[in-house]
């Protein structure tokens, strides 16, 4: 067989490199950029993203100082470390749609980017798996729209549109407060019906079975009873 027949344009290694360089290229951005968002939505969809884990103090003997840790713990991750992953969010939410919708209004783009996290934090109180589906949506989006034109994505035009976010550092901070007292206000309505509901549950019901009277034992005095004498029965 001939293979200058078959390959009429001959097989080299610097021509095979040079084709699957981008092909390696494309598999590593994919790949790097889908782990992130499965690590992203997973995360942001969780009702509970800060475990409280107290067990450590639970040798402490003292109750109050147990409760002025859980507090202090509590509003550590919801005051510091929630706003700043709120942040994160937010601005990967922006960025995301800054370039679906180059022609839209930045302010409009802001105003989308906190309704969708707002809209994943509430539902994550409802269902979890509909806050993941909903977290995913727009990422996942992003990368149909990357596979099937590329050219639909001008990287420069997208950041000029970023470039507008310092203009509005104040609505953004209003956002981001938004987020942090949406959350204290789920956390807050959560644990009101948890103990609501908890009220409300029946009380186990009752065995309606008539308790057996305890038998009376023999009277001072008596001696112990034979059967053959419980049964009237003498023996021979």
């Amino acid at each position: 067989m001939n293979l200058e027949s078959i390959f009429p344009d001959g097989l080299y290694v610097v021509h095979a490199l040079d084709l699957l360089g981008p092909v390696a290229v494309y598999v590593l951005g994919i790949s790097v950029y889908a782990v992130f968002i499965f690590r992203f939505y997973r995360f942001v969809a969780s009702r509970d993203m800060f475990g409280l884990d107290l067990s450590r103090y639970e040798a402490s003997r003292h109750r109050s100082i147990r409760r002025i840790l859980g507090v202090v713990m509590y509003v550590t991750k919801y005051l510091i470390v929630f706003p700043l992953f709120a942040f994160f969010w937010f601005a990967v939410l922006t960025l995301i749609l800054t370039f679906l919708a180059k022609d839209r209004v930045f302010e409009d783009t802001l105003l989308i980017a906190l309704a969708t996290v707002s809209t994943i934090r509430v539902t994550a109180y409802y269902d979890e798996d509909l806050s993941r589906d909903l977290a995913k949506i727009l990422p996942f989006a992003v990368l149909a729209i990357f596979l099937i034109d590329a050219s639909f994505f001008e990287i420069g035009e997208s950041l000029s549109i970023l470039e507008r976010a310092n203009e509005h550092r104040e609505t953004i901070l209003y956002y981001l407060l938004f987020l942090v007292l949406l959350e204290f206000a789920l956390r807050f309505l959560r644990a009101v019906l948890r103990r609501v509901f908890r009220r409300r549950k029946p009380a186990p019901a009752a065995s309606e079975a008539p308790r057996s009277e305890p038998t009376p034992g023999p009277a001072p005095g008596d001696g112990p009873t034979s059967a053959a004498d419980g049964d009237g029965v003498g023996t021979a």
